[in-house]
Order: structure tokens, then sequence, then C-alpha cells
């Protein structure tokens, strides 16, 4: 799991993820994320990169780091932009060979309510 700052790697823990990574908010935490990313990937003998990547943030991070970190014809998971939206350039993944594909949760909570609220609870 991917992390803005430091204090929020205990929660993350806590709540089942097996790695936590801090990417920061600017290029040289980026890079740091990528390549701590990369290396847990073949720690755990997926040398290509990760299969599935959930990005919440885009902004930056998208380009700087996930892209890389992403296997070839692996996918990347956008549902949302909290660092706000920036064009995604098509011959970046091209040249990687991975998909990306988008969901908004919100329709997805309004739908399934019942299954949203025991998601949250």
């Amino acid at each position: 799991a991917g992390v803005s700052v430091e204090e929020k790697q205990d929660l993350t823990r806590s709540v089942g993820a097996d790695r936590v990574f801090c990417y920061g908010y600017d290029k040289t935490s980026h890079v740091s994320f990528k390549k701590q990313v990369k290396e847990a990937c073949q720690e755990i003998g997926h040398a290509a990169g990760a299969n599935v990547i959930v990005d919440v943030v885009q902004g930056d991070l998208f380009e700087n780091a996930l892209v890389s970190c992403i296997k070839p014809l692996g996918t990347i998971c956008l549902v949302g932009f909290t660092a706000g939206q920036k064009p995604i350039r098509p011959g970046i993944l091209l040249i990687k060979e991975c998909r990306v594909v988008g969901s908004i949760w919100a329709r997805w909570a309004r739908e399934n309510t019942k299954d949203h609220y025991r998601n949250v609870e």
C-alpha cells in the first residue's frame, strides 16, 4: 500500500497491508517509492512489476512512479484523483503495454448500499 506521509503507515498496516511505502509529495519521494515498490515486487516473485495498481491519488505520482511499477499487460485502476487530475500521455501506456481503467466508487456504493455499509463498518 502507498501512503502520502509516514504517519499513515501504522494505520494502513493495522487494516491488513503487508507492505506500506510512503510516496510523499515530490518527484524525489516518487522515485524512492518507485524503487521500493519494484524491490518488493522482486522479493515476492514478480520481477516484472505489479499485476494491478489501484490509484486514488493520480496527479504527478501516476507518471512519476505508478506506470513504472506496473508489469507489461498489467492494469492501473483509477478510482480517484485526490492530488488533482493530470493528462495521461497515451504513448507512455503504449510503451509499458498496460491498461488504465476508471472506476467511480460512488456509483457502486449508491447501487449496492448494504454491501457498501458492510465494507465501511
